[in-house]
């Protein structure tokens, strides 16, 4: 889909959405890959997992795929009735592997800390 932006015969901006929606695909898939992905038959979700300066942030994206009408493999947004139940329980996966996660995080925490004091009482 193309947006052509201006509102006289001349187009200040030309903008082709399917080729920005690649190239922010590629980007993110280059730059980090999901903490954990979630698939059952064409219903995905994938938990992302961002550093803030609040701490580590996670979040979700549900995808289906279906093919085009040129037989290519896309993904949508949607998700079609028939395909909610398995969506639902997919999303409960994503709770748990994030709920790991923070859990992994946690022990990771306290395994530093407990090195830390034991070297800092090895120095005394």
């Amino acid at each position: 889909m193309t947006l052509v932006l201006g509102h006289t015969s001349k187009a200040i901006a030309r903008v082709d959405f399917n080729k920005m929606e690649k190239n922010v695909t590629n980007d993110r898939d280059e730059k980090q890959r999901p903490a954990a992905r979630h698939r059952d038959g064409l219903v995905e979700v994938a938990v992302w997992e961002r550093q803030t300066d609040k701490g580590t942030v996670y979040n979700t994206e549900r995808t289906r795929s279906y093919q085009d009408q040129d037989g290519k493999w896309r993904k949508s947004h949607s998700i079609p009735e028939r395909d909610l139940l398995k969506a639902a329980r997919l999303d409960h996966k994503a709770y748990e592997s994030i709920r790991r996660l923070r859990e992994q995080a946690h022990e990771g925490r306290a395994e530093r800390t407990s090195r830390s004091r034991e070297r800092d009482e090895h120095e005394r």
